[in-house]
């Protein structure tokens, strides 16, 4: 019985580490069946060091994240698990820093920002740039966790202010400007970095 867990659990870890093989590669499929495969894992995982669930969705978005940008760091030295949630431990112990450091208020242009930046002019260079970072801007967007995403696009697409949005929820007001802020400091966090994959799929 022992015998038959082992070796299902090697087999497990082997289909993890031809997926991280072909993340490296850019393939977005292989990608999303590691983001389904393992999410609940490492949000359990996560949610355990930091015992705030708000946190740990933006923790876990982060670790997938470099898992995207880093999968090709993997080299077999240890068990794909192993090596994932090494990442996901360093990630927790990162976001535990910036929180007692209170530094989670960083602003970031949103969606509607960049819309409002897109030149009016004739230069292609200036308008192909600007393309691009709606790209990015949108790919971020679409990793943010449900609720913070929600608040985002009510009050930036949609103009909404912090007490419209609470009515609309049915949550306190307090909330929707914490997620305002917490989703802001993703976002700038996500933006980062160049190569975004196209969004996660929604828990």
């Amino acid at each position: 019985m022992e015998h038959d867990r082992e070796v299902a659990l090697d087999e497990a870890d082997r289909q993890v580490a031809t997926l991280l093989a072909r993340v490296a590669t850019g393939d977005r499929t292989a990608y999303e069946a590691l983001y389904r495969r393992l999410y609940s894992r490492v949000y359990a995982f996560v949610l355990r060091r930091l015992r705030d669930p708000s946190l740990a969705e933006e923790t876990v978005v982060e670790v997938f994240f470099e898992l995207w940008r880093n999968a090709g760091r993997f080299r077999g030295e240890s068990r794909a698990a192993t090596w994932i949630f090494g990442i996901s431990h360093f990630k927790c112990l990162a976001a535990s820093r910036a929180a007692r450091r209170h530094k989670r208020s960083a602003v970031v242009a949103t969606e509607s920002e960049i819309l409002e930046a897109m030149p009016d002019t004739a230069n292609a260079e200036d308008a192909m740039a600007a393309r691009e970072r709606m790209v990015q801007v949108k790919a971020a967007l679409g990793m943010l966790p449900d609720g913070q995403r929600e608040v985002v696009e009510l009050a930036f697409i949609e103009g909404l202010g912090y007490g419209e949005i609470a009515a609309r929820l049915g949550v306190a007001e307090g909330t929707v400007k914490t997620r305002i802020s917490r989703a802001r400091s993703l976002l700038r966090r996500l933006l980062e970095g160049s190569d975004e994959p196209g969004g996660r799929e929604d828990t």
